[in-house]
């Protein structure tokens, strides 16, 4: 789990298994009408994701992990969730 210093866990999971696991600041995900950015602590929250990226800062790096067609995005107890249909 990730240490209180501005990250926090996220695990990337698909149909086929895992595709991230790892600590962040920031994760962005598509949803219907925008990005959403997730940052640690975040308000718990589900949403459904629309077509597009999916992405994640560390420090000053931003690396595009994936894109999707559609998925599921849950937020809890300083950790983020993202099921993907690719």
């Amino acid at each position: 789990m990730a240490k209180d210093n501005g990250t926090f866990t996220v695990s990337i999971l698909s149909e086929v298994g895992v595709v991230y696991y790892g600590d962040c600041n920031v994760l962005f995900v598509p949803a219907a009408h925008d990005t959403i950015a997730v940052l640690a602590h975040h308000t718990p929250m589900i949403a459904m994701l629309s077509s597009g990226t999916v992405s994640v800062k560390t420090g000053r790096d931003t690396q595009t992990i994936t894109t999707v067609k559609s998925g599921l995005l849950c937020v809890g107890d300083n950790e983020a969730t993202v099921l993907v249909n690719l």
